[in-house]
């Protein structure tokens, strides 16, 4: 059992502690918890309890859910508010909120004692309301040990969401009848060597999180080794919608405003970060009222590789310190500056590249763009879907199968997205500038103009012969495109009228593969050419761009389609030995891939 201590600087002795835990003594109360009639309980996040075995174990089923847990409109990781419902945005569960669940399961277990602290912290996976509006939790705490000497309980705690095998999260949290100071820190900070506005970095979306995440405040201090910020305590009113008073151990919003600081560090470094634990976290005083601005040293101790980590010390808004971190952990990615700028306004920055067309390769208005996989490097993908692809279209990418392909092709599952975003990308280009340029005001990098299209406002699909077309489309009358991925790249062109683009790496083709695409006209053009391989790979790429531009593919038998002319250029005058039509074809190089696009006669 635990034993009371009057000597040291006390704890709060906070009565919502006290009760939590006294509510759970036998069977009697597990039932009157279960009970429908029974007022809330006085910690938010403990739910129903499937097990309590006093002074030993507890197990709580706690419900989250997008209607009560008002927090999550303000932490997802999709910018899509205005074309997507909240659940389709990857709203996610913060760590600290996360530890906010672990230490009020643990209450539960240390009655009169409060929360002095953290101990190896472990954030194995998102906790994440995807494309759902209610997730269960499983919260299992036990008891590890008691140090009477010092009056500390340890309480080990994991959390298990829905359907998981393996905790999300897990962590020692520390209870005692006084407050510790264990740490010792010292914060020796450089001088800061850039100042960089709270209010921008949250109005430019620098930082995704919204209002009830926005407590860094003032000007902030960055350093070659850390950071400096005041951040500013606000009311917990807001966070759940079943009370404005929730009597919380710790202050969530306040403390993810450590990992918002971690995250302004490193993008001066030119990366992004995500908090993954922490060594040790100890409170020293209660949390400081609303209204209070409270100081804060973040001291980056080791800032290379993949991992980050940090000490963090944040005062009471009266000189003294509130709470000290050892080692706040998080995981560092190098993501290419187009997907830092897209992730950050999706509806205003593409991330796709231009591709230039040759003179009378498509119509005066054609848009084209090409993506390829080493810009997606080290993003989730499917986090980059959501962000592309509307509720019909991520469903038809889950179906997908996203193992890759021989000599490190990607999967079917990621090119088939490439080649979205391609399309999406050129479609938004199209629309906002209209017949001017393709190189204009939407180049990689920069923003589109006030008619910026969100990828997700909008879909592609695929009629009987694959040929795509544009659903949702903002305008009377949606344009043509055209999509084509090979590799580890794609293409899409887009055009008021039909259009047709393949794209195909030159490679050596046997004979067996020659006859089978070629007639014997084209064979006859092809005798004797210089580079070969280059020729048929022009060839090829004509019959599927003109398949593509007709709406019939080139599935119904490539010598359908046969190349009347070929010229040194790389352009091919294409007959449809079926129907009599004809289009010119343009073919050009691009790094190692050849590109063709197929455009109309004016007469068609």
């Amino acid at each position: 059992m635990l034993n009371h201590h009057d000597d040291g600087m006390p704890i709060i002795a906070r009565l919502h502690e006290v009760r939590a835990a006294a509510e759970l003594t036998g069977d009697e109360a597990i039932a009157s918890v279960q009970a429908p009639a029974k007022p809330a309980r006085v910690l938010p996040f403990v739910g129903e309890v499937a097990h309590y075995e006093p002074g030993v174990a507890v197990t709580v089923e706690h419900r989250l859910s997008l209607d009560e847990d008002l927090y999550l409109a303000d932490h997802h990781f999709v910018h899509a508010n205005d074309v997507k419902p909240l659940s389709a945005c990857f709203p996610v569960v913060p760590m600290t909120v996360s530890l906010e669940i672990m230490a009020e399961a643990a209450a539960c277990l240390a009655p009169g004692y409060g929360l002095i602290g953290f101990e190896q912290v472990s954030a194995a996976r998102w906790i994440a309301l995807a494309d759902t509006d209610a997730l269960a939790l499983r919260v299992e705490g036990r008891i590890r040990g008691v140090d009477p000497a010092r009056a500390i309980c340890r309480i080990d705690v994991e959390v298990y969401a829905s359907g998981e095998t393996k905790p999300s999260i897990s962590a020692t949290v520390l209870f005692s009848s006084r407050y510790q100071k264990d740490l010792g820190m010292q914060f020796d900070m450089p001088r800061a060597k850039t100042r960089i506005s709270a209010g921008r970095i949250y109005e430019e979306r620098a930082l995704f999180h919204g209002p009830l995440f926005q407590r860094l405040t003032g000007e902030i201090s960055v350093g070659e080794h850390g950071v400096h910020a005041d951040l500013l305590v606000n009311s917990p009113a807001k966070l759940l919608r079943s009370t404005s008073q929730p009597q919380l151990l710790t202050d969530p919003a306040l403390l993810d405003a450590v990992g918002q600081a971690m995250a302004v560090w490193t993008s001066q470094q030119g990366g992004v970060v995500f908090p993954i634990g922490l060594g040790k976290m100890e409170f020293y005083r209660p949390t400081p009222a609303p209204g209070t601005r409270v100081p804060m040293r973040v001291k980056v101790t080791s800032g290379t590789g993949k991992m980050l980590a940090a000490d963090v010390e944040i005062e009471d808004g009266q000189g003294g310190v509130w709470l000290r971190v050892k080692e706040w952990r998080s995981w560092r990615f190098q993501w290419d500056r187009k997907l830092v700028e897209f992730r950050r306004e999706p509806a205003r920055y593409l991330l796709s590249d231009d591709l230039e067309l040759p003179p009378g390769a498509a119509d005066a208005d054609a848009v084209a763009r090409r993506v390829t996989k080493a810009c997606l490097t080290g993003f989730d993908l499917e986090l980059l879907a959501r962000h592309y692809l509307t509720s019909d279209e991520m469903a038809v990418f889950g179906r997908l199968p996203h193992h890759g392909g021989k000599h490190g092709e990607p999967g079917r599952q990621k090119s088939w997205l490439l080649g979205r975003i391609a399309a999406k990308d050129a479609l938004r280009a199209w629309r906002t500038q209209g017949a001017a340029s393709a190189g204009s005001a939407t180049s990689a990098g920069t923003a589109c103009s006030n008619r910026a299209l969100h990828p997700a406002a909008f879909g592609i699909g695929n009629d009987a012969h694959g040929k795509p077309f544009v659903t949702h489309w903002p305008d009377p009358v949606a344009p043509s495109l055209s999509i084509a991925h090979s590799c580890a790249e794609a293409v899409a062109v887009v055009q008021s009228r039909p259009v047709g683009v393949d794209i195909e790496p030159v490679a050596s083709r046997d004979d067996g593969f020659v006859r089978a695409m070629a007639t014997a006209f084209e064979l006859a053009l092809l005798d004797g050419v210089a580079q070969r391989d280059v020729c048929i790979t022009r060839l090829w790429c004509a019959k599927e761009a003109f398949g593509k531009c007709l709406g019939t593919g080139a599935a119904s038998g490539p010598h359908r389609f046969e190349a009347v002319a070929l010229d040194a250029a790389g352009a091919l005058r294409m007959s449809d030995r079926d129907s009599g039509r004809e289009a010119r074809v343009t073919t050009w190089p691009v790094n190692a891939m050849i590109v063709a696009v197929c455009r109309q006669n004016a007469d068609a």
